[in-house]
């Protein structure tokens, strides 16, 4: 009978035990949870923090290839006028010239006749 007692004592001292443990163990458990969520939130926190600087940079980026190609394309059309200017004054030129061409030999002409 007496054997029986120290095995019944055992068994609720081992039951005790695990009971303790098993607490100290979740409460450990739950300490590594929150430190878990705790790393990952400041982990997305500079994540988009570093989202926003690069955005801010790619925007500046494109801005700035925007205005380079503006400058270009005006740079351009101004080129662009410039000729078409001297193409109007060279054909204005040329046609004098082929008129008055035209007028002389057509008083060579005459004068031949």
């Amino acid at each position: 009978m007496s054997a029986v007692i120290v095995l019944s004592v055992v068994v609720a001292a081992v039951a005790v035990v695990s009971y303790l443990e098993r607490k100290s163990l979740k409460s450990k458990v739950d300490a590594i949870e929150l430190k878990a969520k705790s790393d990952f939130a400041n982990f997305v926190l500079a994540l988009r923090s570093k989202e926003s600087q690069l955005r801010a940079k790619i925007s500046a980026d494109v801005s700035k290839v925007v205005a380079e190609a503006k400058a270009e394309a005006t740079k351009i059309e101004l080129e662009l006028k410039r000729m078409e200017a001297e193409a109007k004054v060279d054909v204005s030129s040329v046609a004098h010239r082929a008129e008055a061409l035209v007028l002389k030999l057509e008083a060579d002409l005459k004068k031949a006749i």
